[in-house]
């Protein structure tokens, strides 16, 4: 079984009209997941808990930490906006559904590892694959794929957790979070020359434990394939997790930008569809059920085009649910 986590304070993070990372997004998710056929087998978690103090420094440096939770004290129970970065904004329920991120990412991985779920997806917003230790970045409060890799550590007889990251930007935040921890390995593919200008394949990570994968503006989707198949795929068997985190971001489909921003620059411009990232997801499965007893936790990260994220969506759930 399958499940999808979110929560209605998901929907309080408003950074403001016209920015692309907006509620608009994860209501389409929502309206196209709870559109699923009934016969599909998957359970709703809509109140996983807040994240911690714990979880989240495990990732963030405990000044940020503070910085954030008094940019929070300051908006509360107003309609102001406080720009954490030059793309972040913070609103009023922007630190609760942040939180929420990160507490349905943990409770995610603790479901699957007691086997409550075969794998989870979690429908969540902010995003999270941006944030640095010390700062927010690209739309990202806290590092939900990297804090839930780091849970997953403390869980008994988990030694090695991979995150597999195919948004169309570098996971250049959850590279920082990793550290130098060399129980955790960051696996990116990511659109070439576009921001935020990091992971180029000779970078590593300060530890050693990062692989970044740099793929050409407009690429034959093929080139991803041959990507996971002959190099991702290859140094995974070689890893033999013992659990699998996946940023599933989804701003690398064809039609992810307007036609008009083709070749713009932050938009991304990928070649991808719903069948890529299915195959991308299905070789993951594979796997994490050789290697980790199918421990798999999906965490939705980009996508701009609300109706093709919600789609992609939609559709990464229903190869979740194959499993």
């Amino acid at each position: 079984m399958t499940t999808i986590y979110t929560h209605p304070e998901c929907f309080g993070h408003d950074p403001g009209k016209g920015h692309p990372e907006s509620p608009k997004r994860l209501e389409k998710v929502i309206d196209a997941l709870k559109a699923l056929p009934q016969d599909i087998n998957v359970r709703w978690d809509e109140n996983p808990p807040l994240g911690s103090d714990e979880q989240i420094l495990r990732a963030h440096d405990n000044a940020y930490f503070a910085f954030i939770k008094e940019t929070a004290a300051k908006l509360d129970g107003t309609k102001e906006l406080i720009n954490t970065d030059i793309d972040t904004m913070m609103s009023d329920g922007s630190y609760a559904a942040a939180l929420r991120g990160v507490g349905a990412a943990c409770q995610a991985v603790e479901d699957v590892y007691q086997g409550k779920a075969k794998n989870a997806f979690c429908a969540t917003r902010p995003p999270g694959h941006h944030a640095l230790n010390d700062a927010s970045m690209g739309f990202c409060i806290f590092g939900n794929a990297a804090i839930a890799a780091h849970h997953a550590l403390t869980l008994e007889g988990i030694e090695k957790v991979v995150i597999i990251d195919f948004d169309v930007h570098q996971g250049n935040g959850t590279q920082d979070l990793i550290g130098d921890e060399p129980r955790i390995t960051l696996f990116s593919t990511h659109q070439k020359d576009l921001w935020p200008y990091e992971g180029k394949e000779e970078d590593r990570g300060r530890g050693g434990n990062a692989r970044n994968f740099e793929i050409p503006i407009q690429s034959d989707p093929k080139i991803y394939h041959d990507v996971f198949k002959h190099k991702i795929f290859k140094e995974i068997q070689e890893i033999e997790p013992d659990f699998f985190i996946i940023s599933a971001g989804f701003d690398a489909h064809r039609d992810d930008a307007p036609k008009d921003q083709l070749l713009n620059d932050p938009p991304g411009r990928q070649m991808l569809l719903e069948e890529d990232f299915d195959w991308m997801t299905r070789g993951i499965l594979t796997l994490a059920d050789k290697y980790a007893k199918g421990r798999v936790v999906s965490i939705m990260e980009g996508g701009y085009n609300v109706d093709v994220l919600a789609s992609c969506c939609a559709s990464h759930v229903k190869t979740l649910v194959k499993a």
